[in-house]
């Protein structure tokens, strides 16, 4: 897998960091190709401590 994005919260009590480790302990999931199935990025979505109102998307580099 080449790419990954993260889906992460502003407006947190806490600063979420773009990588797998974070504090928040971020779930993955893989993204594939339709027609052979291989796996081709990964989409992490942080754990908001507290409900938040803005959300960003950011490619890890």
């Amino acid at each position: 897998m080449t790419r990954f994005v993260h889906v992460m919260p502003l407006d947190d009590v806490i600063g979420h960091e773009g990588s797998p480790d974070c504090v928040c302990g971020p779930g993955g999931q893989p993204v594939e190709t339709l027609a052979t199935r291989e796996p081709v990025g990964m989409i992490y979505h942080h754990h908001a401590v507290h409900p938040c109102s803005l959300w960003e998307a950011s490619a890890e580099v």
